[in-house]
């Protein structure tokens, strides 16, 4: 009597761990023949360059890890604009600032940086307007008195090298 309590016991067991196990790989893929889901935040994983006057001032690199984006934003220093909110110089001096939060929101991607020179908070939209292209802009710049609102920065995403892709 023993032995079958103690074999009807492991079996039990055993049904216990195959249930739980299948239970926690079929919630990791979803019904089977669907595609698993993609992230929203994946569209914006890659590298985007802003260009003024055929010269790189800004780049974006962006890398999707799990459910998290992590990256940096290299930009010029400073920046100057004309009377319509367009970029009329920027300097050679650039600064790159890691990516401390990325979080979808209705207006596209909130980045948020951190400076690492002043410490400061700088916030960011990205907004895809293509398929590789996007626009960026400061959240909450600081722009002199009766100085026109800033237009948002056009960003151009990096294509992958064919021959990294055709090599076997």
């Amino acid at each position: 009597m023993r032995v079958t309590v103690m074999k009807y016991g492991l079996l039990l067991l055993a049904i216990a761990l195959a249930t739980a196990g299948a239970a926690q790989t079929s919630s990791q893929q979803g019904p089977p023949g669907t595609p698993p889901r993609k992230s929203p935040l994946a569209e914006y994983a890659g590298t985007w360059t802003g260009s003024f006057e055929g010269k790189t001032w800004m780049t974006v690199r962006l890398t999707l890890q799990g459910e998290r984006l992590s990256g940096s934003i290299k930009h010029a220093r400073s920046l100057e604009f004309n009377d319509l909110g367009e970029i009329k110089n920027v300097s050679d001096e650039q600064s790159t600032e890691p990516v401390q939060d990325a979080e979808i929101n209705p207006n596209g991607l909130l980045l948020t940086t951190k400076d690492p020179d002043t410490q400061e908070t700088n916030r960011f939209t990205m907004k895809l307007t293509g398929e590789s292209t996007a626009e960026i802009k400061m959240i909450a710049m600081k722009t002199p008195p009766g100085m026109p609102k800033i237009k948002p920065w056009k960003l151009t995403k990096a294509v992958a090298s064919p021959a990294a892709s055709s090599r076997r």
